[in-house]
């Protein structure tokens, strides 16, 4: 399996079996090793899935994570050290993971950035317990949503709650789910990678925000515009407006202000009477950075 984001890849391998954790890797990375020597060599990474085919070539891509998912009565994980396992240089960081905790982190709705911010914060060549990688996992989520969730002082109340898969969800939750909903959409429109490059640290401060600012607004006698930016090296416009008026006639200075400050994308919520109203904008042929900076850290081997 393999998950592309602009020109960093996670290169998937996985086996299961009752053999020891030394012998699970070695296989492992074996694997990976001799499958990235053939795609150097020229050979394509080609395939297909529900949204169309792919053909990756090696001077598409620039960094690699290796991950080795293990599973089995000796499964665990681990931050394995380059410097003796022969993989080429694009491979920045190679890391042994049971799917329980990968399991933990999808639920979650974490991205690629999110597993490579887990895998990072392992020790290097220490052996981590399922148990305490899913611990980890929940902890390090909970620590960003909490944080976050502190920042909303009310809920928006004028149309009450949306309900989601049959249950009535909270405000911060629905815009959780529209982002989730932003990253499927890459496979449907390419221009749409930049979601793919959102990490909790991003996605959770806007939807605050949004929270928040509906809040407020929603009553307001008044129309007002709110905006903010979000995002570390990929950076977002989160715009907010009680008036189609007044968004109409500074949305010129309201979209340069986002260029001028990196936006990749922007993303308009209009308070309408008979609700929000989400549009998206995304700039054209964007590389997300994000992802292949996390990758680019340097590892203390």
């Amino acid at each position: 399996m393999i998950i592309v984001v602009g020109r960093a890849m996670l290169f998937f391998n996985m086996t299961a079996g009752k053999s020891y954790f030394d012998n699970l890797v070695a296989h492992n990375i074996d694997q990976a090793r001799d499958r990235l020597a053939e795609w150097q060599g020229g050979r394509q990474i080609r395939g297909k899935n529900e949204w169309g085919a792919f053909a990756i070539d090696w001077t598409d891509i620039d960094s690699i994570h290796v991950v080795s998912v293990i599973d089995g009565p000796h499964a665990a994980c681990m931050d394995h050290p380059l410097n003796d396992l022969d993989l080429p240089e694009k491979v920045r960081l190679c890391t042994s993971i049971t799917s329980k905790a990968l399991h933990q982190l999808a639920v979650r709705g974490g991205g690629a950035r999110d597993l490579i911010g887990v895998c990072q914060s392992m020790r290097p060549g220490a052996k981590i317990s399922e148990q305490s990688a899913v611990r980890f996992i929940r902890n390090r989520y909970n620590e960003i949503l909490y944080m976050c969730l502190e920042e909303v002082k009310a809920e928006p109340k004028r149309f009450g709650r949306a309900i989601i898969s049959g249950r009535e969800v909270s405000s911060f939750e629905e815009y959780r789910h529209s982002f989730e909903a932003m990253r499927r959409q890459t496979f449907e429109n390419s221009s749409f990678d930049v979601f793919s490059d959102l990490a909790w640290v991003d996605i959770f401060p806007a939807i605050a925000f949004i929270t928040s600012s509906i809040a407020e607004m929603e009553y307001a006698p008044d129309g007002q515009i709110r905006t903010c930016i979000f995002g570390g090296m990929t950076r977002f416009q989160v715009v907010i407006s009680s008036s189609f008026e007044g968004l109409l006639a500074n949305m010129k200075q309201v979209h340069d202000a986002g260029l001028n400050d990196g936006a990749l994308f922007s993303q308009t919520i209009m308070l309408t009477g008979i609700g929000p109203m989400t549009t998206i904008a995304v700039q054209p042929n964007i590389v997300p950075p994000s992802t292949e900076a996390d990758l680019r850290i340097p590892r203390v081997q």
